[in-house]
């Protein structure tokens, strides 16, 4: 008798586990390093809508917290920013240009037509796309979270 209990259990256990459906932005939610990914790697993880929640660093190294709900709508080769105030502020191509960053690593620096300055997909940490801008020695950083 415990032994049919424990058998149709552990079935019943099985059967749960391999029938769980996975959400598409589950997969994509873990700790991943970009920036030194090929570009069809980093279009996959950042191809979504994201908020951004705050920016972090510059000279005088501060943080700022976004105040008027900033996001970025990333498809591909196409990117979307705006906000709650201005409306949208960017809607344009996105040019990708494979650059040394320095002690040859490569990665993908992401422009569109209204910004001269370059940016880099640098992670994704939980559930926090970090973008930098490539101007390394002063340059802030983006905290996105997708929704």
């Amino acid at each position: 008798m415990k032994r049919n209990s424990l058998t149709i259990i552990s079935a019943l256990m099985l059967l749960i586990c391999f029938t769980q459906c996975k959400n598409d932005n589950e997969e994509l939610l873990h700790n991943i390093v970009l920036y030194n990914q090929p570009l069809s790697t980093i279009q996959k993880y950042t191809k979504g809508k994201w908020k951004l929640e705050y920016i972090y660093g510059g000279i005088s190294v501060h943080k700022s917290i976004s105040t008027h709900n900033s996001y970025m709508t990333i498809n591909s080769d196409y990117i979307i920013m705006g906000d709650d105030s201005r409306g949208i502020v960017v809607n344009s191509p996105i040019t990708w240009v494979k650059t040394d960053i320095g002690s040859n690593n490569f990665t993908y620096l992401l422009t569109y037509q209204s910004s001269p300055e370059y940016d880099f997909i640098y992670q994704i940490k939980n559930d926090t796309l970090v973008v930098r801008d490539y101007n390394l020695s002063d340059g802030y950083d983006y905290y996105y979270t997708k929704y």
